[in-house]
């Protein structure tokens, strides 16, 4: 193998793309959503947006499973605004996120439907952390979050 060839593969070895992963959206009717998982310190944990009509939360089940505990939070107003609605996002049904940044989310407002937000966090892919994201929207007039 010439020294052009060994760069070139080396090369390749050396970027990895992480692969897209599903979140899985569910009520907050399951273990993970006990406010004793919120996660501290709170002010780098927790945000609201809409004037406080939504609320996003870290919550860390303690650290099981071990690779992916975190889980967020999503609290939005219902279609009539009369009390909150409550969902839960995560890596996958029984799976978080190695970590959640909420205080880097990037939010876009449009007043005729709601929020557009993405939360950046760190997956993991075959036991490694990845970067990755949860993009979702709140429709604040429809009372409904949906996961793109």
């Amino acid at each position: 193998m010439t020294l052009k060839s060994l760069i070139v593969s080396a090369a390749m070895l050396s970027v990895t793309v992480a692969p897209a992963m599903a979140a899985s959206l569910r009520g907050c009717d399951s273990y993970e959503t006990n406010a004793a998982f919120l996660a501290f310190p709170a002010a780098e944990n927790t945000a609201e947006y809409s004037d406080g009509r939504v609320r996003l939360i870290t919550l860390d089940t303690a650290g099981e499973p071990a690779c992916c505990s975190f889980h967020l939070m999503v609290l939005y107003p219902s279609a009539d605004g009369s009390f909150s609605e409550c969902a839960l996002i995560s890596s996958g049904t029984d799976m978080g996120y190695y970590s959640i940044f909420v205080a880097q989310a990037t939010v876009v407002r449009d007043d005729d439907t709601g929020l557009s937000l993405v939360v950046p966090t760190e997956g993991s892919v075959e036991g490694a952390a990845v970067a990755d994201e949860i993009q979702f929207d709140v429709d604040l007039v429809a009372g409904t979050l949906s996961v793109r």
